[in-house]
């Protein structure tokens, strides 16, 4: 197995690409949430992870073919997106940084060529603006989140069957795991503890990881067993490692395995 990498990701470097990125994540998760069963805490309507990319998971075709399956792949290491099934040849389209509305015409058509009528909702989808999608920082993402997701199915194992699946919120570009570990608060609530790791928002704009509560926002501060060493935030909601103390050490493996268990001690 190669080893885990953290290359450098800088938000003015790749923030362009990353935006484009969001988009396509966000088409192919409606595709999920659209042909897919529900399932509890909207699992549904995020994407899981494979070894070339956010995929939907194998889907039954219709009904009425219960043997029929198909998957969309959003093939972050080679910037397509492919469209597998177990009837057909498999069908991809190369990702240049086309707009959100000719990437939902070009999925719409691969689909209803292998019989899948169109689940996407096309005002939802209409924007029309050429993006970026540069292969140098989509490629430093894609290890970023390769490195990452094997950090958290360790975690996930040491969690046991109280852990949820590795998945893309398409809402936000966030990988997580949740943990429902409520039998550890004395609250009747079932308790949500998440690992992740995010591109960046309005208030941290660099990568970074994160843990963080819901939906009893203060409920680390009950489990924290080295408050100096990872302290929370100001409003105590998350505790933040910095995707760049990470990427600029060479044992940045332990180091993220480190933070991510200080809750579970």
């Amino acid at each position: 197995m190669l080893p885990l990498t953290f290359p450098p990701i800088v938000l003015s470097d790749w923030k362009n690409t990353k935006d484009t990125l969001h988009k396509y994540c966000r088409l192919v998760g409606a595709i999920r949430e659209a042909m897919s069963k529900p399932l509890p805490n909207a699992l549904h309507t995020n994407l899981l992870i494979s070894r070339r990319g956010f995929t939907t998971s194998p889907i039954l075709k219709d009904d009425s073919s219960t043997d029929k399956f198909f998957e969309v792949i959003l093939d972050v290491s080679h910037r397509r997106l492919r469209i597998e099934s177990n009837y057909r040849e498999p069908l991809s389209i190369a990702l240049t940084g086309q707009s959100l509305n000719a990437l939902c015409d070009e999925t719409c058509s691969l689909l209803t060529d292998i019989g899948i009528k169109p689940p996407l909702e096309r005002p939802s989808f209409l924007e029309g603006i050429r993006g970026q999608f540069d292969s140098s920082p989509v490629r430093a993402y894609w290890k970023a989140v390769s490195s990452t997701r094997r950090v958290l199915k360790k975690i996930k194992a040491e969690l046991g069957k109280d852990a949820g699946p590795i998945q893309l919120r398409v809402d936000n570009l966030t990988l997580s795991l949740t943990w429902y570990c409520n039998k550890i608060f004395s609250s009747s609530s079932i308790e949500q503890i998440e690992f992740g790791f995010s591109t960046g928002n309005d208030l941290f704009e660099e990568a970074f990881f994160f843990i963080a509560a819901f939906p009893d926002e203060q409920a680390l501060d009950k489990i924290l067993s080295d408050k100096k060493k990872y302290p929370p935030t100001n409003d105590n909601s998350k505790l933040i490692l910095p995707y760049s103390e990470i990427s600029k050490i060479k044992n940045g493996e332990q180091k993220l395995l480190n933070f991510y268990r200080c809750v579970l001690q």
